[in-house]
């Protein structure tokens, strides 16, 4: 029988190697959850979409199964140590007859690490569908070549960045992604598997001066789910600069199918003019 990367081996627990193994967590009492430690050699701060993600899930494991995540706004509270199992706390604020809300707090050694609101619908027939962008116009993935964005915390992602004719620095602002390893076929799932993409880039890439700034280290991210969307298929993620003021910088976000449906819309705020020795949440 071939193991799983989260099975026991020998008595010791190897760590999740791909994002659906980050999504499989432990349940505690009390509408606790575990989610286990990715990285054993040396400390690593946690990538933010994966505590994101992992918090909508264990949020997604205590509401009735029919309800489907649409949105979440979370903030990073203090830096996570990939090293250290996460707990994922969650309480239950409301079940009414169609909308579920949920809040989560991950911890770490008793400290809270991040924090979110999220709320599930009941799908809801006849609904009015309605869009006002459209996809960029870019090549279509099967004819880029792959990109790296840093397999130490993406796992197993696939990214292809096309030429949009916009100069960026250091992180691409446009950029083609999907998970390789297969998610299960349930909307949350796949919901989270978008949250665990939302947070790989930046938009401030594309802002004024950004080639004098060090890291971006994430403040709060949000994330609206419209539209049901498989994350193991591609998905054109654009980022776009906002404002920045105040040592804090905020950029948009929008993620397409291939076929040019808007399935999800982010928007974060990130420190700006910022030194590398960051105590808050950062990008690895």
């Amino acid at each position: 029988m071939k193991l799983s990367s989260r099975e026991v081996f020998d008595g010791e627990q190897v760590t999740p190697v791909t994002v659906a193994e980050l999504l499989t967590l432990q349940p505690l009492p009390h509408d606790r959850f575990r989610a286990e430690p990715v990285s054993v050699a040396g400390r690593r701060a946690i990538y933010g979409g994966q505590i994101a993600a992992q918090a909508l899930r264990a949020a997604g494991l205590t509401v009735p199964g029919d309800r489907v995540a649409h949105s979440l706004h979370g903030y990073f509270l203090a830096a996570g140590d990939a090293g250290v199992p996460v707990e994922l706390r969650v309480e239950r604020d409301r079940d009414g007859g169609r909308y579920s809300g949920r809040r989560v707090t991950a911890h770490q050694r008793n400290t809270a690490i991040f924090s979110m609101g999220c709320s599930f619908s009941r799908p809801k027939d006849h609904a009015t569908e309605y869009q006002a962008v459209e996809i960029p116009a870019v090549a279509p993935p099967t004819e880029l070549a792959g990109y790296d964005l840093n397999a130490s915390r993406t796992f197993d992602l696939e990214a292809r960045v096309p030429d949009s004719g916009d100069a960026w620095y250091r992180w691409p602002a446009r950029f083609w992604v999907r998970i390789r390893g297969p998610l299960e076929d349930d909307p949350n799932i796949r919901a989270c598997g978008l949250v665990f993409l939302s947070d790989l880039c930046t938009g401030l890439s594309r802002a004024p001066q950004i080639e004098r700034v060090g890291l971006l280290p994430s403040l709060d991210h949000t994330v609206w789910l419209h539209r049901r969307a498989d994350p193991n298929d591609w998905v054109l993620i654009d980022l776009n600069p906002l404002a920045a003021s105040g040592g804090r910088g905020v950029y948009t976000g929008q993620i397409y199918d291939q076929r040019g449906t808007l399935v999800a819309s982010l928007v974060q705020e990130s420190l700006f003019d910022i030194d590398q020795g960051s105590p808050h949440q950062g990008r690895d």
